[in-house]
């Protein structure tokens, strides 16, 4: 149980450091450098600890498939809309993600909702509508712009984990951690072209270290947070893991505050904050 609760802290507190890496990296990078970066990351390190817990190669064609749709919507997608709006407040409404899985699941899987789900659900529309309120005119756009790609993220990767679980229950976690990081590769490939990116320019980066320096620590953080997610899960219950792992914006606000220096005023920590307090409440449920 205690090692449950480190792992589950572990990761909430990569994935909240990795975003404002990453976010700071974007001064000098687009959003493709990075998300290649965690492709290496994944074959280096997904690979041989999926291979280590063990894996099966039925359904892998299907498990494949799956893992392309997922990379593109639950990988590559994270990344991109990171890059455009401030990652404290875009981070806090992109937690919201666990409430499209579950409605998905719903809608597809034919999973039914609790009734707590709903009030959950209520809290963070409230502190959604508090965070969309501007705090001058001109800041309206600015703000909308940073919600409104916080839920379309939400969306993509609610959608994809719910597809995720159906060929996770034929195979396994560490199966379907196989695949993601094999289905990564031409992602990342097909996503260095769309945004005018060279492949060969990775084989210089050790002679411009320091211009890759914060995508390459972010992308690492982001592939060893998925680590100690699985950890989480594997050790303990799914009602501690859960709200521990869905604890990452509150690190995400934090260190875009103070290290970022992104701009949020009393009304921004509220609504965030509330919104954080709606998300732990869904973690509960799912």
């Amino acid at each position: 149980m205690t090692s449950g609760i480190l792992f589950g802290l572990l990761a909430s507190f990569c994935v909240g450091l990795s975003l404002v890496f990453i976010k700071k990296s974007y001064e000098e990078l687009p959003a493709s450098i990075s998300f290649a970066f965690q492709a290496i990351f994944g074959i280096l390190v997904w690979i041989p600890f999926a291979l280590f817990i063990g894996i099966t190669f039925k359904f892998i064609l299907l498990t494949l498939a799956i893992a392309l749709l997922s990379a593109i919507l639950s990988e590559a997608f994270y990344y991109y809309i990171f890059q455009k709006a401030d990652v404290g407040i875009t981070g806090a409404v992109f937690s919201t993600y666990p409430l499209f899985t579950i409605a998905f699941a719903f809608l597809f899987l034919g999973e039914q909702l609790p009734f707590k789900l709903f009030l959950f659900a209520l809290v963070i529309v409230i502190g959604i509508i508090i965070l969309s309120i501007p705090n001058k005119i001109q800041g309206i756009v600015h703000k909308n712009k940073a919600i409104f790609w916080g839920l379309i993220g939400a969306g993509a990767i609610g959608f994809a984990d719910t597809i995720s679980k159906g060929v996770i229950d034929k195979t396994s976690a560490a199966t379907f951690l196989f695949a993601l990081a094999i289905m990564q590769i031409p992602v990342a490939i097909i996503f260095l072209k769309q945004q005018n990116e060279t492949v060969s320019q990775f084989l210089k980066i050790f002679s411009q270290i320091q211009k890759y320096k914060y995508a390459i620590i972010g992308a690492f953080l982001g592939t060893i947070a998925v680590l100690f997610l699985w950890l989480t899960f594997e050790v303990t219950y799914a009602s501690i893991a859960s709200p521990l792992t869905g604890s990452y914006p509150l690190f995400t606000l934090l260190l875009a505050y103070f290290w970022l220096k992104e701009k949020l005023s009393l009304r921004d920590w509220i609504g965030s904050l509330i919104i954080i307090a709606g998300v732990l409440g869904v973690s509960t449920i799912v």
